[in-house]
């Protein structure tokens, strides 16, 4: 079975003109930019589908952000599916280009979003860190030779906690540790079936599972939850609250005034979820819209603008468009900016897509998470979203929300993606990474960092909530994955019909997906069974908690095969001693010295360790060379 999981594609919001509209077609004329951001690319695909005696030929022209015409162009097309490639969009600024495609007598109006990330440069003083993780960009290297590759190690992944509990929708995990009389301690949240509306509870129970060995198999304990090691969980990482699932419990409330409300720090701002009109006192509160509050010196709790930050489109109609703050509720974390002045967020963008590559049994259109940025929690920056356009995108992928964690000792952000799949209903885990804290991008590799495509395996429908506190034992890291789920993303669909996963028939299915696509556009729809396979998969499903393992620092790792590769290192600062985590094959070699300066130091490692000692290194500015054949470099520390 072929890999169907790519990678999604970036997006920037800038202002559209305001034109005449055509709504989306009900007939067979369809077009639509093939992915919904095009990030420093070249070409773009507008995909234009006409039926038989259809229009032969498709003026398409581009207004640029400001409203200004400045593009027209025809392409002759033939019955069934047209590529019609967009070419010199590299020269286009970011921004929302409006394309208006003129199909015989009909019009449509769509939107080519393009983006430009800068490539991650050398940095122009010494490194300064004491972790040196390699990464695939200029940041660690002055040069590299071919004959290396970088990719990030794949993960093991355990059924730590399978839910044997019939009356149980989902469980999950709240806390992973190690405690002190040497045990693994997972907390269970268990969501019992409720009555005419099968999945989510009001009154979840909970308990708490520990085991011998990280991977399990775990067991219910009664009595005290044990305490936690003194060393029993590694916070390697730094990073902000999830901000935006709070809600506003106060009656009434005021804008912030600070002759009257006194102070409050970037770290105290939070964003807070209005699900229903209400009046705020200040303000007239939307339909799910999200207000940036905060409690301030003088204890008060105030909102900090009259406009929402956000607002939720669940779908769009008629001639409603993305505008950078159109979102839903899938989000990150928040992150200071090296300085300590800039706040940044990660939230989730409602993207409009249409036909051909819109998926009606989605009910939204696109969602990709997206950097947002405040000074003062007044006025908000849209950046850019995190991963780019490339070979492993489709136009079907989408992110469900992600943690950004900063590894200050690395100078470098993990990025744990939760990225979802539409034509797949299908989540997985990826990776992607930072230097700076603004830019994202992704790492290396043919695929999401956890994924599989195997309809047997347990983790098969989705990975959820990924936890980033992380358990040593002996060179592994081990870390939670709070809920793995062997259905597909819809089944909730069928089940809000039913008291049980049990009951679930293949005509719920049929009824409620038929004329939505379902079978058309769903790549294992036969391969499953059908209707029949997929209510099959909704019966027999079930929820776990996972647990995955890795090489210690083992995010990514240079790696050399039979022929002997060369790298040096951009200048480091240096002071102390260096150990290397690696993996020498028996037969062959890796070497490290020191060069660009006066003291010189060589060494050649063998074997296979997290932290084998080198040598000394100088004070002053340095540059490493390493040479390696059949090995796997993954970490240097400075101590």
């Amino acid at each position: 079975m072929k890999r169907f999981v790519k990678r999604i594609v970036m997006m920037i919001a800038l202002a559209m003109p305001v034109m005449a509209f055509a709504q989306r077609p009900v007939g067979p004329l369809q077009a639509e930019f093939k992915m919904p951001i095009y990030r420093n690319a070249k070409v773009a695909d507008l995909t234009i589908v006409v039926p038989e005696n259809g229009p032969k030929v498709a003026n398409v022209e581009f207004f640029n952000p400001e409203g200004a015409k400045i593009r027209t162009e025809t392409f002759k097309l033939k019955p069934g599916t047209n590529h019609c490639n967009v070419k010199h969009i590299d020269k286009l600024a970011d921004g929302r280009y409006v394309t208006m495609v003129q199909l015989g007598d009909t019009t449509l109006k769509r939107l080519l979003r393009i983006e430009h990330v800068p490539e991650i440069e050398a940095p122009t003083e010494p490194i300064p860190y004491r972790k040196l993780i390699f990464t695939p960009d200029k940041y660690m290297f002055e040069k590299i030779s071919k004959n290396l590759k970088i990719e990030y190690s794949k993960p093991q992944i355990y059924e730590a906690v399978p839910n044997k509990d019939s009356i149980v929708v989902y469980i999950g995990g709240n806390n992973f540790y190690r405690a002190e009389d040497g045990r693994f301690i997972i907390d269970v949240v268990a969501n019992p079936y409720v009555e005419r509306y099968g999945l989510y509870a009001k009154k979840p129970y909970y308990y708490v599972m520990a085991a011998d060995k990280p991977e399990g198999p775990y067991e219910r304990i009664e009595g005290p939850r044990p305490p936690i090691a003194k060393d029993g969980r590694m916070h390697l990482f730094t990073g902000g609250a999830m901000m935006c699932n709070d809600y506003l419990d106060q009656d009434k409330y005021e804008i912030y005034d600070p002759a009257k409300h006194g102070t409050y720090k970037l770290t105290d701002i939070r964003i807070a979820k209005q699900i229903d009109p209400r009046d705020l006192g200040a303000v007239k509160a939307a339909y799910r819209t999200y207000w940036a509050y905060v409690t301030t010196s003088t204890g008060d709790t105030v909102l900090l603008s009259d406009q929402p930050v956000f607002q939720d489109i669940p779908v769009y109609h008629e001639d409603q468009w993305d505008t950078g703050f159109t979102t839903n509720d899938n989000f990150g974390n928040s992150w200071l900016s090296e300085d300590g002045k800039t706040l940044y967020i990660a939230r989730g963008q409602t993207v409009r897509r249409d036909a051909p590559y819109d998926l009606a049994y989605d009910m939204v259109d696109g969602r990709i998470l997206t950097v947002y940025s405040t000074q003062d929690g007044k006025t908000w920056k849209y950046h850019h979203a995190f991963t780019a356009d490339g070979e492993r995108d489709t136009p079907y992928t989408q992110q469900y929300g992600a943690r950004i964690c900063k590894m200050p000792d690395a100078g470098l952000y993990l990025v744990f993606v939760e990225h979802f799949v539409g034509d797949m209903q299908q989540s997985s885990l990826d990776l992607d990474y930072s230097r700076d804290g603004v830019n994202f991008y992704d790492a290396p590799g043919d695929g999401p960092f956890l994924y599989t495509d195997n309809l047997d395996d347990f983790y098969f429908g989705g990975l959820y909530n990924f936890d980033t506190d992380i358990v040593q034992s002996g060179n592994n890291y081990y870390q939670m994955v709070a809920q793995v789920m062997t259905w597909p993303h819809f089944f909730p669909e069928p089940l809000f019909a039913r008291n049980h996963l049990a009951e679930v028939t293949a005509g719920d299915y049929e009824r409620i997906f038929g004329n939505r696509g379902m079978k058309e556009k769903l790549p294992y729809f036969d391969k499953v069974g059908g209707w029949e396979g997929l209510a099959k998969m909704t019966r027999e499903g079930h929820s776990s908690i996972a647990v995955i393992s890795y090489r210690a620092d083992g995010w990514f790792g240079v790696k050399a095969g039979d022929k002997t590769g060369t790298f040096v290192t951009n200048p480091i600062a240096g002071g102390g001693r260096l150990f290397v985590n690696a993996d020498i094959e028996e037969g062959g070699r890796l070497d490290i010295e020191v060069v660009g300066c006066a003291n010189k130091q060589k060494v050649s490692l063998s074997g296979d360790g997290i932290h084998m000692p080198a040598f000394d290194l100088p004070d002053g500015p340095f540059k490493l060379r390493v040479k390696m054949r059949n090995a796997t470099l993954y970490t240097m520390y400075i101590e």
